[in-house]
């Protein structure tokens, strides 16, 4: 008897630990970043943030040096010059660079 006892008992704690288990598995994963974002060298630092692409001529900041384009983009272009003129890079969605090479950028 006392052994039926005990496998139920190690039945139920199996069954409990497995309910627990599903739980946690079943809960929502955190949200994906979304967005793009200008980082520092070797993506060390965030610099700058874009929630959603317009294609409008903007100031990159001084300090960036690379950008990953989380999702929403297709293409991020990079310019010399500060209002987007001149000869155009196309970099898509993850880039580095060098910090200050690059003025201005449209990102689609």
């Amino acid at each position: 008897m006392r052994r039926n006892g005990a496998r139920i008992g190690a039945g139920l704690a199996a069954s409990a630990m497995m309910v627990v288990g599903l739980g946690v598995a079943a809960s929502p994963a955190s949200a994906a970043p979304s967005g793009l974002t200008f980082y520092t060298a070797n993506f060390g630092a965030e610099v700058a943030h874009v929630d959603a692409p317009t294609g409008e001529c903007t100031p990159l900041p001084a300090a960036a040096a690379s950008h990953v384009g989380w999702s929403g983009f297709s293409d991020v272009v990079l310019y010399r010059a500060a209002d987007c003129t001149g000869y155009a890079t196309s970099t898509g969605t993850l880039r580095t660079y060098e910090a200050g090479r690059y003025l201005s950028y449209r990102a689609f």
